[in-house]
């Protein structure tokens, strides 16, 4: 079975070459970035999905171009993006708590279940319904996010949010098999995950800055090592949340409590590196069957937005470029963050209910920020572009209540 690599590097045909601004240039020689601004009208379109009974969370998008997203009921839903009907697929266990949703090249649906806890997978053709669950060692940590990875295998994070270790790291194989790997940072509060060309999973470590110091940190599993690096956020406390890889293999992070978005580059920043030695269990699935509900009509509504534009400002470090966010006065805010077709990186806002375009050009040494606000958003949002990097899809969970959204933003 061929998968998608993560969802973060699809939909763009620029590689190797977005690396930072002039003053990334000179500190760490790279080479000069190349995304333009693009000044046609924008809008948004926003889909109710309130008819579920749930709310929208964990976006992706399909090889047809159509989202899917989990559902605060136990379902797991999709639109038809030409038609706009929304069709949803009830789960056997209701209380699965499904939070990140990937779809393979042969349509098949993964997402993670929070509550089994586990990993699960739905053939949206036939209806067959597949769980996974974690090991018995492991049921007290929750899997929150997922990525597809080469041959057939599907990786994860476990997070433990009691803070009494650093969680575990794990990798579904094709015939069943669960390892993991046990993150040596307590606290770590793992967050999203991404995939590099090498094989390589990188993470973000949140933390919770309620009960301690944020680790602060974003780090790498070598699988076929057995280590883990780690890096250090600049900023104390930044609390990295998001993390994609971009085609030249370096790393960009969202740092929820700090207004930033920040540009590791592995060769240049300094990590510590730890063994840590797998452990394998096999996992026992168990199968059933998943019948999807009629279309039910979303009734799309179009509303168009104008931009507001400022400029970032930039803060080198070893290895590691921030750059200035607007002030949101919160420390929840950017967490998922996504490239675009021009290279531009696109995020959204929990705090304010905007979606931000991150503009990194070439001919000008400021990086330049547009922002567009989701017309009636309610927060917390996740966000996953087509595969062609041109169109925006934003699940809306509504304060997780009943009213969830999603939209479809074309840039």
């Amino acid at each position: 079975m061929t998968v998608k690599t993560q969802k973060h590097i699809r939909g763009y045909h620029i590689a190797g070459r977005m690396l930072a601004l002039i003053i990334a240039v000179t500190v760490f020689g790279s080479s000069a970035l190349l995304a333009k601004a693009d000044e046609r009208p924008t809008a948004f379109t926003k889909y109710d999905v309130s008819a579920s009974g749930g709310f929208a969370i964990g976006i992706t998008v399909d090889g047809n171009g159509n989202p899917w997203f989990g559902l605060g009921n136990g379902s797991i839903g999709t639109i038809n993006h030409r038609t706009g009907a929304l069709k949803t697929y009830p789960l056997t266990n209701a209380n699965a708590g499904v939070g990140t949703i990937k779809v393979d090249d042969n349509g098949i649906v993964w997402f993670t279940e929070g509550n089994a806890p586990g990993i699960g997978k739905l053939n949206p053709t036939t209806g067959k319904e597949t769980e996974f669950l974690l090991p018995t060692a492991s049921r007290g940590l929750t899997p929150t996010f997922l990525a597809l990875g080469k041959g057939g295998n599907v990786w994860f994070n476990e997070t433990d949010y009691s803070d009494a270790t650093g969680g575990k790291l794990a990798r579904l194989s094709p015939n069943g098999v669960i390892t993991e790997w046990a993150v040596p940072t307590a606290g770590a509060e793992l967050e999203e995950i991404a995939l590099d060309q090498q094989g390589n999973l990188w993470f973000a470590e949140q933390g919770n800055t309620a009960f301690a110091p944020s680790p602060n940190k974003v780090g790498k599993l070598n699988p076929e090592a057995n280590t883990i690096t780690e890096y250090t956020s600049p900023t104390p406390n930044s609390r990295p949340a998001g993390i994609v890889v971009a085609p030249d293999n370096t790393i960009w992070f969202s740092e929820h409590a700090t207004d930033k978005i920040a540009h590791l580059f592995p060769k240049k920043a300094v990590g510590v590196t730890s063994v840590v030695t797998p452990i394998a269990t096999g996992a026992t699935p168990t199968i059933s069957a998943s019948v999807n509900s009629p279309a039910t009509p979303t009734n799309p509504v179009t509303t168009p937005s104008q931009a507001t534009t400022t400029t970032s400002q930039t803060t080198p470090s070893q290895g590691i470029v921030e750059y200035s966010l607007p002030h949101s006065g919160s420390p929840a805010n950017t967490e998922d963050i996504r490239f675009d077709h021009n290279g531009n990186l696109f995020f959204e806002n929990d705090a304010t209910g905007q979606i931000g375009e991150l503009i990194l050009c070439e001919d000008t040494a400021t990086p330049t920020i547009r922002l567009w606000s989701i017309p009636q958003g309610k927060g917390f949002y996740n966000i996953e572009f087509n595969e062609n990097g041109t169109v925006l899809w934003i699940s809306d969970t509504a304060g997780f209540g009943t009213g969830g959204s999603v939209y479809k933003f074309t840039v």
